[in-house]
């Protein structure tokens, strides 16, 4: 039997304690609000770093949140939960590591998931704020009255793949330098949607139901826009563009006057969609499919 040196084994050592901590700072966290007396909820959801998936959850619960970490930092993720009358008040914050170094949270090696299901039982407000990172959103089934999504360096899907059983008053998407995709946002059931992005790629798919007449306002900066609406919407597009834009526009537009295009039901038609696009330096694509 061969003798194992003094040095092996302390080489052997060393492993198994990096290992051993390496699978202790590995935490996971599980949290649950029940739903008691609230006729309606507000959701700031203020995520700096890490990966963030949203979606519906059950009848009973206000929100079910799962939280995974790799890094040895602690208290990184805030809950608070408040009701005030009938309304409740859920704050969750994820925020930066206090060290100087990898202090985004993008680039340090670790991993860092929040997922967080919330009621579809009550009208809600939602705003949610992701610094670097990536954000999957899914609003099916929600009730949303309120929305405002913020982005910073971050790749970003949002969905709505059933339409939303009240109207949403307004949405608000501001997206920094970002990969933004949006798809089905007709289904939103929004009156009022803004749209402001700086320096990216952006996706806006209009898909969905059309129950009133909607109006979406779009702002880019220095990126590129692909707008998709269906054929079946009425659509009046107001185009303002620089003289460093590019603008491509579907043959199913007629235009009327400078800047202004419609399909040709636009005027005979009850729900109708009117999207004001505004660039700087970028382009821009609209599409009828």
């Amino acid at each position: 039997m061969k003798r194992i040196s003094k040095f092996g084994i302390l080489f052997l050592s060393a492993l198994c304690c990096l290992g051993f901590s390496s699978a202790f700072a590995f935490q996971t966290i599980h949290r649950e609000i029940d739903r008691t007396k609230e006729k309606e909820l507000s959701a700031i959801i203020d995520v700096s770093f890490g990966s963030i998936f949203l979606e519906h959850g059950g009848k009973n619960k206000i929100v079910v949140l799962d939280y995974e970490d790799d890094s040895e930092d602690k208290d990184r993720l805030q809950v608070n939960y408040d009701i005030n009358g009938d309304e409740g008040v859920l704050r969750i914050r994820l925020k930066k590591s206090s060290h100087v170094w990898g202090d985004d949270g993008s680039d340090d090696g670790h991993r860092r998931k929040l997922t967080v299901r919330l009621t579809d039982q009550i009208p809600m407000s939602l705003d949610i704020e992701l610094g670097a990172g990536r954000g999957d959103i899914d609003l099916s089934d929600l009730q949303v009255r309120d929305l405002k999504i913020s982005t910073g360096a971050s790749s970003v899907d949002v969905r709505c793949d059933k339409p939303n059983e009240i109207s949403a008053e307004n949405v608000g998407i501001e997206s920094g330098v970002s990969k933004f995709t949006a798809t089905n946002l007709c289904n939103t059931n929004f009156k009022r949607l803004k749209f402001s992005g700086g320096v990216g790629a952006y996706r806006l798919d209009f898909g969905g139901d059309l129950h009133h007449d909607a109006t979406a306002k779009i702002e880019v900066g220095l990126g590129s826009v692909n707008v998709s609406v269906p054929r079946q919407f009425a659509t009046r597009l107001l185009y303002d563009a620089s003289f460093f834009s590019s603008f491509d526009l579907d043959d199913d537009f007629s235009k009327t006057k400078n800047g202004v295009y419609e399909t040709d039901d636009y005027k005979d038609t009850g729900n109708r969609l009117t999207i004001q696009i505004e660039s700087g330096l970028g382009s821009v694509k609209v599409r009828r499919n």
